[in-house]
């Protein structure tokens, strides 16, 4: 394995828990979408009753049968639990695949992203102010996020409030892009103009 594929794989496995973090956070920030596991709950009590009916209907060879059991068993616990990380994961994609695809498209070229986009960590409304914190994970110097700044309002449709700042939202770790920002493009003020003919 060279130092490339070595990049994307940890790479990758930063996207799979972060993915997993984030849809646990919205899910705790849009209490409502706590109804999919009313139907989660209902699918697995399926799973337990079509188990059981698959069981009485199989005829084991006696010197199998606590074998038998134990992998029932096992599936009808690890299972569920495959698909419940399955369902958070798929939420924390949902929410932050616009965001990724637009730093991706800002950062599109070869020297910032070399295949290792900006992986979004957390991302939260404030229903009052309309504020939205985010924060990224990357790699892409802190330089380039500044440089960039315009091109990153252009492009999500927001104007910052306040700056992109390193460190996350504690200021406390490496690899770490925060800003907050609020819809809506605002222009640069240029200032007073005046007309020197006069």
């Amino acid at each position: 394995m060279n130092n490339k594929e070595y990049n994307e794989h940890r790479h990758n496995r930063k996207k799979q828990q972060y993915r997993f973090a984030l849809g646990f956070q919205q899910f705790i920030n849009y209490p409502a979408m706590n109804l999919l596991w009313g139907f989660f709950a209902v699918g697995i009590m399926f799973l337990v009753a079509g188990e059981k009916k698959l069981i009485s209907n199989i005829e084991i060879h006696p010197m199998f049968i606590s074998k038998f059991y134990a992998c029932m068993q096992a599936i009808s616990i690890v299972f569920p639990i495959i698909c419940a990380i399955g369902i958070i994961q798929f939420i924390g994609f949902c929410f932050s695949i616009r965001d990724e695809a637009d730093m991706e498209l800002v950062f599109g070229d070869k020297r910032d992203v070399k295949n290792l986009p900006p992986i979004l960590v957390y991302k939260k409304k404030d229903r009052k102010s309309g504020v939205i914190k985010r924060e990224f994970y990357t790699t892409i110097p802190m330089e380039r996020w500044q440089e960039k700044k315009e091109a990153i309002c252009d492009r999500m449709d927001i104007h910052l409030v306040g700056d992109i700042t390193y460190g996350g939202r504690k200021k406390n770790k490496g690899y770490r892009i925060y800003f907050e920002s609020a819809k809506g493009r605002k222009v640069k003020e240029r200032g007073a103009l005046y007309d020197d003919t006069f």
